[in-house]
């Protein structure tokens, strides 16, 4: 999981809604409206299947030098793109903290969708970084020992066994996320937002489009998970 060259490590975080959804109320988001839920594929049929809207969609993929090479392109084309001044963005600066930083660009950039209680953890954080840079935000992160913990917790209740926390891993999350209608890629590791363009009524249909393009890269490659943020089915 990509971050700076920092002293601050933590667990990575599996990728399970069971998890993240624990972990989302544990600092103050309340799953009663919208909750993570399983993407479990792009067929027309499997997507049908997700719960609509969907407001966040999050990409676990691994770090190897293909996808590597076409996200550079991706940035190196999108680079002149407008950026929405009402997007949240944060910086990563932990390592393998690459989860709770997509978690944080999905539920900051849908707070107003969210159920969120600002004495809590994230509500606090929500408020401290209102004006901060990705720079200093990353940093608030960094030192928030609310979050610490709550991510510590979380990343070993999976189903899996947790890595050492001095172990290199090669796989990342990222989050996409819409803003003042276009799709954007939402990269704590790449120190900026990607613009994608247009997103259409339906986020999860526009980011198939992309991940398609992932996929075709290498179709023997399965070390992929999607998560979507989606509205509660009572």
């Amino acid at each position: 999981m990509l971050g700076s060259r920092s002293e601050t490590r933590w667990l990575p975080l599996e990728s399970n809604p069971d998890v993240i959804n624990k972990y989302v109320n544990n600092i103050g988001v309340n799953t009663d409206r919208y909750e993570f839920v399983d993407i479990y594929g792009l067929d027309p049929e499997l997507l049908e299947m997700v719960p609509r809207p969907c407001i966040a969609v999050l990409l676990l993929f691994p770090v190897t030098k293909i996808y590597q090479e076409f996200r550079n392109e991706q940035i190196e084309k999108k680079k002149s793109e407008k950026v929405s001044p009402n997007l949240f963005y944060t910086k990563q600066t932990v390592q393998n903290a690459c989860g709770t930083v997509a978690l944080i660009h999905a539920l900051a950039n849908n707070k107003r969708a969210l159920n969120i209680d600002m004495k809590k953890a994230f509500g606090k954080y929500l408020k401290a970084t209102e004006t901060m840079s990705p720079e200093e935000s990353a940093e608030y992160l960094r030192t928030d020992d609310s979050i610490t913990n709550a991510h510590q917790d979380s990343a070993v209740e999976g189903q899996t066994e947790a890595p050492n926390i001095s172990e290199s891993v090669d796989l990342h999350f990222i989050t996409f996320v819409e803003k003042d209608g276009d799709l954007y890629e939402l990269d704590g590791g790449l120190g900026h937002p990607i613009n994608h363009g247009p997103c259409g009524d339906d986020l999860l249909v526009t980011f198939s489009s992309y991940f398609r393009n992932l996929i075709d890269l290498n179709p023997d490659e399965n070390r992929f998970n999607l998560i979507g943020l989606v509205a509660k089915n009572d």
